[in-house]
């Protein structure tokens, strides 16, 4: 699945004019950063990219700026929205995808890495 059909499935809704609800610390995919022009870092908790006039790179914001305001445990403070939120199960899938994106590669297998808290299965 690419990033297009990603985004693709994620409802649409306007934003009021400039907000910056969403902004926040936001995970980049390579494939989003490369299509940034204007690299910027921050070293706080805050978007680079958030401003008076709102989102500084909107047409190109990542997953998660997407995701936002589009299901119930991430809904726009401001009231804004699509008319049909995603359900949980749907925004868990398609995070989960967007997940498997930013991997770079498979995970790897290790006895540890199954049962990180250390706990016997249940026979």
């Amino acid at each position: 699945m690419s990033l297009e059909d990603l985004y693709q499935q994620i409802p649409v809704f306007q934003c009021l004019p400039g907000c910056t609800a969403c902004c926040g610390p936001v995970p980049f995919t390579k494939e989003e950063w490369e299509r940034v022009e204007d690299k910027r870092t921050t070293a706080g908790l805050t978007c680079p990219y958030a401003s008076e006039a709102g989102c500084a790179i909107y047409e190109n914001r990542p997953f998660m700026c997407r995701l936002f305001g589009t299901t119930e445990s991430l809904r726009c403070p401001l009231g804004c929205g699509p008319i049909a939120l995603l359900t949980a199960d749907e925004a868990r899938k398609l995070s989960q995808e967007y997940i498997q994106m930013c991997r770079p590669g498979p995970l790897p297998t290790h006895p540890d890495l199954t049962n990180p808290i250390g706990r016997k299965p249940k026979p």
